[in-house]
């Protein structure tokens, strides 16, 4: 399942063709900005993981760095210029697409859109998942839990991350699928069964936005901690 969700307030939706897809302005800053592709398979509409996608430049087409999508079928590019790009986009069983785009003066996401087929431009990235999550930044670096004095058997979630992240949630179960997101903040507060001693919780962190009315999320692992109930 895939939703994005963007938090900044400023920005405005800017069509561009490209890959029968969008692309979408964050708020205006100082350069350098990232621009973050979410891939799709255009007839069924399911993200596309391990798609290869190089951005940089028509000297250098790997300038700004060649990674592979993640399961949620998004890769994200930092410290990019402003400077005319070259993205070009390719996996086994679709169309490679190159497409030139105007320099980036501000962050962007973009939702791209591949037709099934063969042929076509070819981005040469290797296959490292390793790669593809430092690129989405989407990973739980640690989870810090604290007692709440203020509430009985409540405590205070922190989560440091890899990347930057709107929502959270918080179980004693590990599986989350039931579990509502809430709006991330340092000190979540969460409300631990009855009883002492050790108590599992397990945690997991978004990054959620709204493109075009579309809602689409990059989600981090699941990650567990222990806790201990005195």
């Amino acid at each position: 399942m895939m939703k994005i969700i963007l938090k900044h307030a400023l920005w405005a939706a800017t069509a561009v063709a490209m890959m029968t897809g969008s692309a979408v302005s964050l708020a205006i800053s100082s350069g350098p900005h990232w621009l973050e592709a979410h891939t799709f398979d255009k007839q069924t509409g399911k993200p596309l993981a391990d798609v290869a996608i190089c951005l940089g430049t028509s000297g250098r087409a790997d300038q700004f760095g060649a990674f592979r999508t993640d399961r949620n079928g998004v890769v994200r590019f930092e410290d990019v210029l402003a400077v005319p790009l070259v993205l070009t986009a390719s996996r086994g069983g679709y169309r490679g697409r190159e497409q030139q785009l105007e320099p980036l003066y501000q962050s962007r996401v973009l939702v791209l859109k591949l037709a099934t087929g063969g042929g076509g431009p070819v981005c040469n990235a290797e296959h490292s998942a390793k790669k593809a999550d430092v690129a989405t930044g989407l990973a739980i670096n640690a989870v810090n839990v604290r007692r709440d004095i203020n509430v009985e058997n409540g405590v205070l979630v922190s989560v440091a991350a890899s990347g930057k992240i709107n929502q959270i949630r918080v179980s004693e179960q590990d599986d989350l699928s039931a579990v509502a997101w809430q709006p991330y903040k340092s000190a979540v507060p969460y409300i631990l069964s009855a009883g002492t001693g050790g108590k599992r919780l397990f945690v997991q962190v978004r990054r959620a936005s709204e493109v075009q009315g579309a809602s689409i999320a990059v989600e981090s692992p699941v990650k567990q901690v222990n806790y201990r109930v005195p």
